[in-house]
């Protein structure tokens, strides 16, 4: 083989390869739309999500625990 043989096997496909994977792990990026970034203008709608919905209960307050002011349960809860 000679130098220019073996430079273009060993330089200039595999330069080639990671360019061509380089532009298509970009094209992602240019395509998608711009993310939030902190102190920007919010202007989608509020979606409130939890992940037990029979789980939600906001009548419960803790007056019904016995305590004398009705003020609404939060907090968290686990089993282990």
């Amino acid at each position: 083989m000679s130098v220019i043989e073996t430079i273009l096997v060993f330089v200039v496909i595999p330069a080639v390869i990671y360019g061509l994977l380089g532009v298509l792990s970009m094209r992602s990026k240019f395509a998608a739309t711009p993310r939030y970034r902190p102190g920007q203008e919010w202007d989608h709608p509020p979606v409130w999500w939890s992940a037990n919905p029979q789980g939600l209960d906001t009548t419960r307050t803790h007056a019904d625990a016995g305590d004398e002011e009705a003020t609404p349960v939060g907090g968290s809860s686990g089993r282990w």
